[in-house]
């Protein structure tokens, strides 16, 4: 409130590289993305927080220790780094009341991307933005914002020859914003200087998925998630899920998802009010055994009107891996409680393929032109390491049905 918002930017390591400095942290504003009402150099960001965030069976030892440390295990590790900017104060004052320094973007990064990374951008200076639109946000009913929660980590490790199910969990409780999906490019250099990526690789093919015919080069075949293993790389603008099979087993690429945030105006137009990145670099390994992915089942869509309940199930299913594969894998889930209010049990906590139901009683006032969404995390207590896999649904809350009646009293108690 009162022009003041709290900035925090997570930072991932790989625990096998150099320690992690401070990072640097500044500011631009224009339009479209460019800084042509000026850049700033701001301070007071502070490292809140270090954690291991590595995929790993509960029973090994955290790869990351001690933190921040160079050439530990195969992990990766968060920094969390906070501070609070005030627009009411200089340098940020300078942008606030012109029309073409709506855009005001805030930035971290530092020196260097992996030298490790095979698709491009190696050693290539690292930057991430989130962008707030002060001129946006004013002209909505809710004079602030809320950035979406990333609630389920980054991966560090794919599997080679595995399929991958993935989403951020985007998850926005506080505003209720539409958000949008895209997979955009890496930046090396402030406002928008992207890193390069070799060929045939771009922002959106960052990585050599199952095609067929397979090749180094043929990467881009259309997606066809409902076959096993999935072919080709999927990615869902309107919900952010990515579902591919990674098949060069010492890739390591990195790939960049950028969330949108749409509200509509007092006048009713949708406008963008806020745009966060997550730039991931990943490693593709060869050596995760004979194990499958859990597969979430759908359908992933539903529908339902305001001041109903709904409650759906959802199954999780884990086949063997045979006959490499002797005992069964017991899957568990969990999810990022995306919907206040809602429940997400499991129906039979002793059977090793499970099954959950989701409920919501929603209410009068509940429906929306946007869409509730959550996640499912669903791992299959392999060791080592487990596999994970993530999935998005939605529900869409539409309006009742209302009538209003008039009625005329007649003569000889007629209506």
């Amino acid at each position: 409130g009162n022009g003041k918002y709290k900035i925090i930017a997570k930072v991932y390591r790989d625990c096998r590289g150099v320690s992690l400095s401070p990072v640097a942290f500044g500011a631009f504003a224009g339009t479209n993305g460019s800084n042509q009402c000026g850049s700033v150099s701001l301070s007071g960001l502070t490292r809140t927080g270090i954690r291991d965030v590595t995929t790993r069976c509960s029973s090994s030892s955290n790869p990351c220790n001690p933190k921040n440390t160079y050439g530990t295990g195969k992990g990766v590790e968060e920094h969390t780094f906070e501070a609070t900017i005030d627009f009411t104060k200089s340098p940020l004052s300078q942008f606030v009341g012109k029309s073409s320094c709506c855009e005001v973007t805030f930035h971290v990064g530092q020196c260097c991307r992996n030298g490790a990374i095979t698709t491009g951008a190696a050693n290539a200076n690292f930057y991430t933005t989130c962008m707030i639109n002060i001129c946006n946000i004013e002209k909505t009913d809710n004079k602030c914002n809320s950035s979406p929660q990333l609630s389920n980590e980054p991966v560090g490790f794919l599997c080679c020859n595995t399929p991958w199910y993935y989403n951020n969990g985007a998850v926005d409780t506080v505003d209720f914003d539409s958000i949008s999906y895209k997979l955009v490019k890496g930046i090396s250099g402030i406002p928008s200087s992207a890193v390069s990526y070799s060929s045939p690789f771009t922002e959106r093919y960052f990585m050599t998925p199952f095609c067929i015919p397979p090749s180094a080069t043929n990467i881009k075949c259309v997606p066809n998630i409902n076959v096993n293993p999935p072919r080709g790389l999927y990615f869902d603008e309107d919900n952010g899920d990515i579902i591919t099979t990674p098949t060069k087993c010492d890739e390591v690429p990195i790939m960049v998802i950028q969330q949108t945030e749409f509200r509509k105006d007092t006048t009713g137009k949708w406008v963008v009010v806020g745009r966060t990145r997550r730039d991931m670099q990943m490693w593709v390994i060869d050596e995760c055994g004979f194990n499958k992915p859990p597969i979430i089942k759908g359908p992933f869509n539903w529908n339902i009107c305001e001041g109903e309940k709904i409650c759906k199930k959802i199954k999780i299913e884990d086949e063997t891996f045979t006959p490499n594969q002797t005992i069964p894998d017991t899957v568990l889930a969990t999810w990022n409680g995306g919907i206040p209010g809602a429940t997400f049990e499991v129906v039979d906590p002793t059977k090793r393929e499970k099954e959950y139901e989701f409920c919501w009683e929603t209410k009068v006032g509940d429906a929306s032109d946007v869409s509730y969404t959550f996640t499912v995390r669903a791992t299959d207590q392999h060791c080592t390491p487990p596999m994970i896999s993530i999935r998005s649904f939605k529900v869409k809350v539409n309006p009742k049905a209302t009538t209003e009646r008039k009625y005329d009293t007649l003569k000889c108690g007629r209506f």
